[in-house]
């Protein structure tokens, strides 16, 4: 069953994977740039950028907790996720259109390429919504086998699923051996769902918390020296293999952070402050706007749109890279709530 009270640490861990995708948008550009950068500015690029890559799998995970265990008629699903997710994602998708053009000098939209926009992204973020369409589209089958499946199926499912998705094409990408195992029946980001659910229904302990912090940190160090030993051995040119959101590091760092996130909320005395919730709580609400509009701020700051330039190539990183992130986040969740005011327009900000 769906939790009878709002469970705060589900809001804390929104809000922080909402801020780690602008750390990847903001830090992104860095990266394909080794030979034109120092080392060292790529470096911190790579940082932040490994970081910050648990933050997609997240969100999945949190929707996972949220919709699996939930018994609702079919109509009423598919409505509701409508609502929240379609309506926004056409919408911004026309938005996106014009901007694509102006800032990214992306294809021109015509009436011949209609059928391409309504399969894939018009701007680089809105791809997040169109695989959240493809897990919604699944869900009821999946809430079904959750549902009637016991705790140690659903932990056979993950082994499977991180086999299926992470290792054995991991093992693949090394050895260039392809297996013959046809696992393709458990595919995609589904066991993220599973993992969200299960992780957010125990009860967890210190000793795992700990686990988790050093689990994250090795995870993270891993991203950040495969990926540079990579780019340093195909001589700048860059490569996202340990950035991929399935690689065996990813998942593991996306468990560890939601593990991590989830005991310190919960044990923490100072993160049920009144006054930090209630500001917790308001972002996030804001959290999917923020998302659909963050490109424009930082497209803005880029070219110097606001009266002011700021973009990652200014300075050293280490400074630009956060104060971006920050400027827009708030940027952002002003916008939100502000466009929530007006009555039409507040359906593209759920």
């Amino acid at each position: 069953m769906e939790p009878t009270h709002r469970q705060i640490w589900v809001d804390y861990i929104r809000v922080v994977a909402t801020f780690c995708v602008l750390i990847l948008h903001t830090s992104a550009p860095l990266l394909t740039r080794y030979n034109a950068l120092p080392t060292s500015h790529w470096m911190v690029g790579n940082i932040f950028d490994s970081s910050a890559r648990m933050s997609v799998p997240i969100f999945f995970m949190l929707s996972g907790y949220l919709l699996l265990e939930k018994d609702e008629p079919l109509h009423i699903f598919f409505k509701k996720r409508f609502i929240k997710v379609g309506i926004p994602l056409i919408v911004w998708s026309l938005i996106y259109i014009p901007w694509n053009d102006y800032f990214r000098w992306g294809p021109k939209i015509s009436i011949n390429n209609l059928y391409e926009i309504v399969l894939t992204p018009t701007y680089y973020h809105l791809w997040f919504l169109y695989a959240i369409t493809g897990i919604y589209l699944i869900m009821p089958i999946l809430r079904v086998v959750v549902q009637q499946s016991s705790t140690s199926l659903l932990y056979y499912y993950i082994l499977i699923w991180f086999l299926a998705v992470s290792i054995i094409p991991t093992a693949e990408k090394i050895t260039g051996v392809m297996s013959k195992i046809d696992l393709s029946a458990i595919s995609g980001y589904s066991g993220y769902l599973v993992l969200g659910l299960l992780i957010g229904k125990i009860r967890l302990t210190k000793r795992i918390a700990v686990a988790a912090g050093f689990l994250s940190v090795g995870c993270v160090m891993v991203t950040i020296t495969g990926t540079y030993l990579l780019i340093a051995r195909n001589h700048g040119i860059f490569s996202n293999n340990y950035y991929d959101f399935l690689s065996p590091h990813i998942v593991l760092l996306s468990v560890a952070i939601f593990v991590l996130i989830k005991y310190i909320v919960v044990n923490v005395r100072a993160f049920s402050n009144e006054r930090l919730l209630s500001i917790i709580e308001s972002i996030s609400f804001a959290c999917l706007g923020i998302y659909l509009i963050h490109p424009i701020f930082l497209d803005l700051l880029a070219n110097g749109y606001l009266g002011f330039t700021l973009n990652c190539f200014q300075q050293h990183p280490i400074v630009n890279i956060p104060l971006i992130a920050v400027t827009t986040f708030v940027l952002s969740y002003a916008s939100v709530i502000v466009l929530r005011q007006i009555p039409v327009v507040k359906k593209i900000t759920p």
